[in-house]
């Protein structure tokens, strides 16, 4: 069995990062987007920013979090 993966896109993360603002759940979250729930959980984990600096600025922002998604691959 042949499997598709694509990569999330730059509207995707918007929405995600929107929805993790409102206070949605993962599941909630990959439901909404079509994608499995590991794959949100991955997105968040390994595209948050942290400010050490100002902590207040730390989290996961769309914006941020495509670029240094482009920049491992």
């Amino acid at each position: 069995m042949k499997r598709t993966y694509s990569h999330l896109d730059l509207n995707e993360r918007r929405r995600i990062a929107r929805w993790r603002h409102a206070g949605l759940s993962i599941d909630i979250i990959a439901e909404k987007l079509g994608r499995h729930r590991s794959t949100i959980f991955r997105e968040v984990r390994r595209n948050v920013y942290i400010d050490k600096e100002w902590p207040d600025l730390s989290g996961y922002h769309c914006t941020t979090a495509h670029d240094m998604a482009c920049e491992r691959r």
